[in-house]
């Protein structure tokens, strides 16, 4: 009989255990659309602090609260919210740290929410980190990667790519 010591047997059963676990429990691929309008009588989000300084939108304040929908089309399918702030962070490029909360109000994962952090850059793309949720994604965790697919002077839209474990 094998003379198993007590780190070989600690060894295999944490082996077992990480593959067990990443065999049961493949990523969640979410994609929709975040429309955010910023100008005009509707608009979505707002600047609620500035640092009013010449040139520059350093330390800017954002809040927001823009739908999330089915499609990049204005009509398709609403299917939750994005609520959450994003601060100008940096002086020499466009970026800010965005805190974003995904709230899902349709389909499966209705009453459930993505919790977000990460920056956006200059071009609007990003890979944020997901840092919790609620419902079914309670102790979530993944990343989400956003493009923007249309902008205009009053609006954009971005196509969101979520992958989750949960």
């Amino acid at each position: 009989m094998a003379n198993f010591t007590r780190p070989s047997f600690l060894l295999f059963f944490l082996s077992t255990f990480i593959i067990q676990l990443s065999a049961n429990h493949a990523p969640i691929h979410l994609r929709f659309y975040f429309h955010e309008k910023y100008r005009g009588e509707n608009a979505t989000s707002n600047v609620v602090a500035t640092l009013n300084r010449p040139n520059s939108t350093f330390g800017n304040i954002v809040v927001f609260d823009n739908p999330l929908r089915a499609g990049p089309e204005s009509n398709s399918k609403l299917i939750g919210r994005a609520q959450g702030t994003a601060v100008r962070s940096s002086f020499s490029e466009e970026s800010a740290l965005a805190a974003i909360t995904l709230l899902f109000s349709e389909g499966e994962f209705n009453g459930s929410s993505i919790s977000l952090i990460g920056l956006v850059d200059g071009s609007g793309s990003a890979d944020r980190t997901v840092v919790g949720g609620s419902g079914r994604f309670r102790m979530a965790k993944g990343y989400v990667l956003t493009k923007i697919v249309n902008s205009t002077a009053v609006s954009l839209v971005a196509q969101y790519d979520a992958y989750i474990l949960s």
